[in-house]
C-alpha cells in the first residue's frame, strides 16, 4: 500500500524538478535596443565562460535564422531561392571558420586565450555580417 503512494510522489517531484529547470532567457532573435541579439549579451565579457556562452548561443541563433532565411526564400519563389544559393557556401564556409576557432578557443590554454578571444571574435563578427547581408540581399 506505501509503495502505491511513492510513485505518484516521485512523479510529482520529477515534474517540480523539470518545471523549475524552464528557461528564462529571452528568446534568441530578440534584439536590444543597441541592437544587439540577446544571446550574446556577454559577447564583450572578457570571461571566458561568458564569452563561450555567448558564442555558442550565437551559433544556435545563426543556424535558425538560417533556416529561417531558407524557409522564407522559398516562399518568395525562384529568384530568391536562385539568390540564396549564391549566399550559402559563403554562409557554410564562415560557420566552419567560427565553429574551428571556437574549438581553438576552448582548448586554449588561459595565457593564450585573449589572442584567441580577438580571432573568435573576429570570426563571429564575419560570420553574423554575412548572414545579414544574405537577408537584405534574398529577401529584397
Amino acid at each position: 500500500m506505501m509503495r502505491a503512494a511513492i510513485v505518484p510522489m516521485i512523479l510529482s517531484f520529477g515534474l517540480a524538478a523539470l518545471v523549475g529547470c524552464a528557461s528564462t532567457e529571452p528568446p534568441a532573435t530578440t534584439r536590444d535596443p543597441h541592437g544587439n541579439y540577446a544571446t550574446t549579451s556577454e559577447f564583450r565579457s572578457t570571461q571566458r565562460r561568458e564569452f563561450m556562452a555567448a558564442m555558442r548561443a550565437g551559433l544556435d541563433d545563426f543556424d535558425r535564422r538560417r533556416a529561417e532565411l531558407e524557409a522564407r526564400a522559398s516562399r518568395q519563389g525562384q529568384p530568391a531561392v536562385d539568390e540564396l544559393h549564391d549566399h550559402l557556401p559563403g554562409l557554410v564556409e564562415l560557420r566552419t571558420t567560427f565553429v574551428n576557432s571556437l574549438a581553438k578557443l576552448d582548448a586554449t590554454l588561459d595565457k593564450d586565450w585573449p589572442d584567441r578571444r580577438r580571432e573568435t571574435e573576429k570570426a563571429y563578427e564575419k560570420l553574423r555580417s554575412a548572414l545579414d547581408e544574405a537577408y537584405e540581399e534574398v529577401l529584397k
